[in-house]
């Protein structure tokens, strides 16, 4: 919930900057003493309002894709872990039981890696799974040097190293955000648009009140679902772990 909150806030304070912003414009376009909107005046607010609607969605994009990829990472790292203990089958039952309990326990601490909101926590409950990570591993080669050369060796690395590398994958996918550059300029574009807006028509009777703070409502609520949506485990839009839980349950 507190998380929510603190998503909403950006786009509270956005809506009231676009705002007071737009009355700011207004006032200019009375103080001047303009008439009515020219055409070349026209022109210059459909170019702004149609470079902020650009930037909007290039913004919009890029969140939605790195959403996308942190999704399907989920996917890809239950897949891996499920195969590392499809494959422990091929190893006699005394090697396979304590290697298939490490990988049950190694399961249950990457699904709970991943409901980690808060980053300090994630790095932390990251940096523990990698060291599970290790430890399965030195078992799982200590096994195979106990048996003699064959085919079992190269099919068993091959799914632990895809099992490790995953997680770095992953790692990489929830660090990377939208740079702050690019969210702070997208804020501006939008105060200087509503700004535009104001000055140019210089309308602020009760009609156009009401269409212009809607129509800045729905920017505020665009920038905050790009915030969200860059967000993974905060706010409404959330990565979802499913399938790293369905397989950390099956392990057990």
């Amino acid at each position: 919930m507190g998380a929510s909150f603190a998503l909403v806030l950006p786009g509270l304070g956005l809506l009231l900057a676009m705002t007071a912003l737009w009355r700011l414009g207004v006032a200019l376009h009375r103080r001047a003493g303009t008439g009515t909107e020219t055409a070349g005046e026209s022109y210059v607010l459909s170019g702004a309002f149609g470079l902020l609607a650009l930037l909007m969605a290039f913004a919009f994009s890029l969140a939605i894709g790195r959403y996308e990829t942190r999704r399907l990472l989920v996917i890809e790292e239950a897949n891996a872990i499920g195969t590392m203990a499809t494959r422990l089958a091929l190893l006699e039952d005394r090697q396979r039981a304590p290697l298939a309990s490490e990988l049950a326990h190694y399961a249950k601490t990457r699904a709970a890696v991943g409901r980690n909101a808060l980053d300090d926590a994630w790095q932390a409950a990251h940096a523990a799974s990698a060291r599970e990570c290790g430890t399965f591993g030195d078992a799982l080669f200590a096994a195979l040097r106990s048996m003699p050369p064959d085919t079992r060796g190269p099919v068993l690395v091959s799914a632990y190293n895809a099992m490790c590398d995953i997680t770095t994958e992953r790692h990489a996918a929830r660090s990377a955000r939208l740079p702050t550059e690019v969210l702070a300029l997208l804020a501006l574009y939008c105060c200087a648009c509503t700004a535009l807006l104001g000055f140019t028509t210089g309308r602020a009777d009760w009609r156009s009140g009401i269409s212009s703070v809607l129509f800045f409502a729905l920017l505020a609520a665009a920038y905050v679902t790009i915030l969200d949506l860059d967000s993974p485990r905060s706010g409404a839009i959330i990565v979802p772990q499913e399938e790293l839980d369905t397989v950390a349950q099956s392990l057990r």
